[in-house]
């Protein structure tokens, strides 16, 4: 006979609560484990520094919170550092009654309605800062404390590390509101900070980074149990090479507070056809314009990688590819990867749907309007706010395609069901067409040689000249531009046959696919008069006759995109004809090859 303890129904009772306490354990730890899981989606408008701020839907909280946003990032002069007055530190910095006092004051009283109206919405705070960036008079007065013998701030001394912790701590004191920080360190912008100093913090090498990081992780994701997103943006290192990024990320030790946040793109917001074979990025000290112009723009191969939580960073508003003046749908190309990075051998990941299983993916930050500098300038965000939307709401939904999440914003903007498939392919066809009529499916493409709104010249060009020549290649790489002025074409009369419900957007979509249209004639125009007179000069000749037509369609082109922006109020601002971007500037480089009358 089975053995019966004494008191079996209080047994029973035990036995029961220890079952319900662990099943509610099991509950906690799910629900904890799946917050854990819920990637970071936030959002930033990249002003233009200097310049008048944009004016977007993405700077309304409760649009974004609409759109699925769990946080906004308050771009670089709006973040905290710049409203806090120093007093606790040493009240000669910002003395009360001073005009830099003032600015300081009137700034913080702005930051905190901001930050505060923001939290009302549901939304987390973050601010975007440069790192090292002080107060003025502070590094004046202790300069030889703080800086080295050229004068820059510099992480190693210990009184410059004291000062930056005092800076954090000011910062989250002053402002609660703050749920963490973005930290920039590759490049320093003070066109809006009029009273303060600031430097990249390498100075030493990226031993530099460490020494900050750790001075990061322990003031903010430690004491205050705050979030640190650590850019590791810079000139083709720590962003670029695995072992540079190794080198760094593995001297600290992870923290559920603490992010790398990584552009997609191995190097800037570019892109390139892959050279096969890749080469081996641990010989290169650095990959950057150079690198990137000769062996492509990979998926940054330092994703998916070390021993921290990485969040994506995808720029919606391309800076190099026009801004959104014209339909430039990226979304497709990052979620699914873009086409030429699916021919021959690539990385670990080509898209964020490769990465989004792996254990270092928390997450994307999206920008959805800005970076660079000057134009174009639209008053339609609809091209950017169009890859926005779909990257946001695959974060929320990675198990949907792109295409029905494309599908859905289409609706949402009021185009019949019937006409969406055709506005897809216009969409997809649009990353065809900036690949072919800006960069090149064939390599050998100078990454860098036009952005924002202006042109380069024919002394930027002529090392990848130089090789096309070599290569006898001149044929074909100006035959695919002529397919990309083609693929606009397509473009433009697409758009003609699309019905969204708003007049006001039909009109934009139009006029926007027609700019396209002139814009990438011209960029083939002027390439193909660059590429064709510097070819002949290279044999010997100095007739350029057989240019003319093509300089005339040039002058042409230049008279109808003026002409487009004079009569639709809704066209973007073009580029700047004769800006001097590169050595000469692109008139300057035409005007060689025009015959002398």
């Amino acid at each position: 006979m089975e053995y019966q303890p004494k008191n079996r129904t209080k047994c029973m009772e035990m036995r029961d609560k220890r079952y319900i306490l662990l099943l509610i354990c099991c509950c906690f730890w799910a629900v904890n484990s799946l917050a854990q899981q819920t990637p970071v989606l936030m959002n930033m408008v990249h002003h233009n520094p200097g310049e008048a701020p944009t004016k977007s839907a993405f700077l309304d909280d409760h649009f974004l919170k609409k759109e699925g946003y769990g946080a906004k990032v308050y771009f670089l002069f709006e973040a905290a550092q710049f409203g806090i007055d120093w007093q606790g530190f040493d009240p000669t910095i910002f003395p009360a009654g001073d005009s830099t006092r003032r600015w300081v004051d009137k700034k913080a009283k702005l930051l905190d309605s901001e930050y505060t109206a923001t939290k009302k919405a549901g939304l987390k705070v973050y601010c975007m800062i440069d790192m090292i960036v002080l107060p003025t008079a502070l590094v004046n007065k202790y300069k030889d404390s703080i800086c080295d013998a050229k004068g820059r701030i510099d992480i190693s001394k210990p009184f410059t590390q004291k000062c930056v912790r005092s800076l954090l701590n000011q910062m989250f004191d002053r402002f609660p509101q703050l749920d963490g920080l973005v930290v920039r360190t590759g490049e320093t912008y003070l066109n809006d900070a009029p009273f303060y100093k600031g430097n990249n913090p390498l100075i030493h090498g990226l031993q530099d980074h460490v020494t900050l990081l750790q001075i990061l992780r322990e003031e903010v994701c430690v004491k205050r149990n705050k979030e640190i997103f650590y850019r590791t943006w810079d000139a083709g290192q720590l962003h670029s090479l695995p072992k540079d990024y190794l080198f760094v990320s593995d001297q600290i030790a992870p923290h559920p507070k603490l992010y790398f946040s990584i552009k997609h793109t191995m190097v800037d917001f570019w892109r390139g056809t892959l050279a096969q074979p890749q080469p081996d990025y641990d010989k290169f000290g650095t990959f950057w314009i150079n690198e990137a112009s000769e062996y492509g723009v990979p998926f940054n191969p330092c994703l998916g990688i070390g021993k921290h939580k990485q969040v994506v960073e995808v720029q919606c508003q391309r800076e190099y590819e026009g801004k959104g003046a014209s339909p430039d749908y990226i979304a497709a190309g990052v979620i699914n990867g873009f086409d030429e990075l699916k021919k021959g051998k690539s990385g670990k990941f080509i898209s964020l749907n490769q990465f989004k299983t792996d254990p270092h993916y928390a997450g994307v930050w999206t920008w959805a309007r800005g970076g660079g500098w000057g134009g174009p300038f639209s008053k339609n965000e609809f091209w950017s706010e169009l890859n926005a939307d779909v990257i946001a709401r695959w974060t929320q939904h990675p198990q949907m395609s792109e295409a029905s999440l494309f599908r859905d914003f289409a609706k949402s903007k009021g185009l019949p069901d019937s006409e969406i498939p055709l506005f897809h392919r216009l969409c997809l066809l649009s990353a065809k067409g900036v690949m072919e009529g800006q960069y090149s499916e064939q390599g050998e493409s100078f990454v860098l040689w036009t952005r924002d709104d202006v042109l380069g010249d024919l002394p930027m060009l002529k090392p990848y000249f130089d090789r096309i020549i070599k290569d006898s290649t001149i044929d074909a790489h100006i035959r695919e531009r002529q397919n990309a002025v083609e693929l606009w074409k397509q473009i433009e009369g697409m758009a003609g046959q699309l019905h969204f419900r708003d007049a006001t957007l039909n009109s934009f979509v139009q006029v926007s696919c027609t700019y396209g249209r002139i814009k990438y004639a011209i960029f083939e125009r002027a390439y193909y008069i660059m590429l064709k007179g510097y070819a002949m000069e290279r044999s010997g000749k100095t007739d350029f006759a057989s240019l003319a037509p093509a300089i005339a369609d040039y002058d042409r082109l230049w008279a109808e995109w003026n002409q487009l922006y004079n009569t639709h109020p809704d066209c973007p601002t073009i580029y700047r004809q004769n800006a001097k971007y590169g050595y000469e500037g692109l008139s300057k480089s035409i005007d060689h090859f025009r015959i002398k009358n």
